[in-house]
């Protein structure tokens, strides 16, 4: 199962501002350039001696999963919604990984073409994204790709 934390990400309004706060607050480096994946994220890596700590990202847009998951967190105590999002966590073996989560009710999605990631619903985690990803593999998350 889960041999490693390879990083967290949080979600906020704005990239830049959040970006800065992390790097203010506890001393991290950018990893990356700032870049948009295919599923509307604005993400950069920040980390430390080129280890992944924190990616913060962004809706690109309005009508994105992150953009729907951010509304529905506001609150007057939050009211840009901003906050945890996902867990990405290195297991052994993903595909056993899966069939566990998936038997015991578990909602897992898959990229296509690629095998050593898969991610689990924050339906079934109390609203936490859960990635998963194959040990040995150099995902960067939405921040930076890799295989």
């Amino acid at each position: 199962m889960i041999t490693d934390i390879r990083y967290n990400a949080v979600m906020v309004e704005d990239l830049v501002e959040g970006v800065q706060l992390w790097k203010d607050l506890f001393g991290l480096e950018e990893l990356n350039e700032a870049t948009t994946n295919q599923f509307g994220i604005k993400a950069q890596m920040l980390g430390y001696a080129g280890h992944p700590v924190i990616e913060v990202m962004t809706p690109a847009g309005p009508d994105t999963a992150l953009a729907r998951m951010m509304d529905e967190r506001k609150n007057p105590r939050n009211p840009k919604g901003e906050g945890m999002y996902m867990i990405a966590l290195e297991v052994d073996d993903i595909e056993a990984t899966i069939k566990t989560i998936e038997a015991k009710g578990g909602r897992i999605q898959r990229e296509e073409g690629n095998s050593n990631v898969a991610w689990v619903h924050p339906l079934g985690t109390k609203m936490v994204f859960i990635e998963l990803q194959q040990q040995g593999s150099r995902n960067m998350g939405a921040a930076g790709g890799g295989s």
